[in-house]
C-alpha cells in the first residue's frame, strides 16, 4: 500500500486544513442552518440560538481536528501511514468531531444523545466530504509535481554526468607510463592497433589528427571505461557517438563514421552485439 504524501505531516499543511474545515462548516451552517432532526418543540429555541450554536460547533470542529492532526503528526514520526491507514484516521477524526458536536447539542437542547447521533453523523459526513476530498487532491497534485521535479532533476544529473564523462580528457601513456597525449573523449574518433603501437585518430579543431603511441589496446581498454569509446574489433576501438550507421555487408559488419575522411571501421562478431546495443541506446 502506497505511503501518503509527506505534506500530510507538515505542520503548516495541517494548520491550513484545520482552519479550512472549520470555516467550511461555519459557511455551510450559516447558509443552510441544519436542524439536526430537532422536534417541533425545539425548533423555535434552535432558531433563536442558532448563531451561538453554530459558533460553538465551529469551535468544536476546529479544536477536535487540530488535536487529531497534532496527535497524528506525533504518533507517526517513526511509522508513516499508508493510504488505507490515513483514510481510517480521517474517518475516526470525523466520528470524534460528530460525537462532541452531538454531545453539545444534546446537552444544550436537552435532547436524547443517541437519537440525535445518526442525524449528526450524516450531516458531518455530508459536510466533511468536500474539504477532505479537496485537501487530498491538492496534496496528491503537489506530491506528483514534486516527484516529477525530482525525476527531472535526476535525469539532468545523469545527463550532466554523461556529458562530463564524454568531455573528460583521456591521458594516453606509453608502455613506460609516460603520458604522451591528452585529448577529450568526445574528440576521439577511433583507436587502431598495429603491432606494439596504437594509432589514435581524433579531431583537432576542424581537422583530423593521428597520434602513434607505443602501447597495447588491452591497456587502452582500461582508459576508455565510462566513455563513449568501445572495443569493436581485436584491432579497433570506436567512438559510439561518432557512428552514423552500422552496415552489414557480405564481408562483415562495419561502422560508418559521421566525420568526413574517416574510413569505415570493422566490427567483429565478438563485439557486434554490444556495439549494436550501445548504438541503439545513444
Amino acid at each position: 500500500m502506497q505511503k501518503i504524501p509527506p505534506a500530510c505531516y507538515r505542520v503548516r499543511s495541517n494548520i491550513i486544513f484545520t482552519i479550512a474545515v472549520a470555516l467550511f462548516f461555519l459557511l455551510f451552517a450559516v447558509l443552510y442552518v441544519p436542524t439536526f432532526g430537532f422536534e417541533a418543540s425545539t425548533l423555535a429555541r434552535w432558531s433563536g440560538h442558532s448563531d451561538f450554536c453554530i459558533a460553538i460547533l465551529s469551535a468544536i470542529v476546529l479544536v477536535a481536528v487540530a488535536l487529531s492532526r497534532l496527535l497524528m503528526v506525533v504518533l507517526t514520526r517513526r511509522h508513516h501511514l499508508n493510504e488505507r491507514e490515513y483514510f481510517a484516521w480521517q474517518l475516526c477524526e470525523l466520528v470524534v468531531v460528530c460525537l462532541f458536536a452531538d454531545l453539545f447539542l444534546a446537552l444544550y437542547f436537552h435532547q436524547s444523545y443517541f437519537l440525535m447521533l445518526p442525524r449528526t453523523l450524516a450531516i458531518g459526513a455530508a459536510v466533511a466530504v468536500y474539504p477532505y476530498a479537496v485537501y487530498w487532491l491538492v496534496l496528491e497534485y503537489q506530491d506528483r509535481a514534486r516527484r516529477l521535479a525530482d525525476a527531472d532533476a535526476t535525469v539532468q544529473r545523469l545527463r550532466q554526468g554523461l556529458d562530463n564523462a564524454a568531455s573528460a580528457s583521456i591521458n594516453f601513456p606509453d608502455e613506460n607510463g609516460n603520458i604522451k597525449l591528452a585529448v577529450r573523449a568526445d574528440r576521439v574518433i577511433a583507436i587502431e592497433s598495429a603491432g606494439n603501437y596504437v594509432t589514435i585518430l581524433y579531431e583537432d579543431d576542424e581537422s583530423l589528427a593521428r597520434f602513434a603511441l607505443r602501447n597495447t589496446l588491452k591497456f587502452i581498454d582500461t582508459l576508455c571505461e565510462g566513455t563513449s569509446l568501445a572495443r569493436c574489433h581485436r584491432s579497433f576501438f570506436v567512438n559510439i557517438d561518432k557512428i552514423r550507421l552500422l552496415r552489414k555487408d557480405p564481408s562483415g559488419l562495419y561502422a560508418e563514421i559521421n566525420v568526413a575522411g574517416v574510413a569505415d571501421i570493422p566490427v567483429s562478431k565478438t563485439y557486434a552485439s554490444a556495439i549494436m546495443q550501445r548504438f541503439s541506446e545513444k
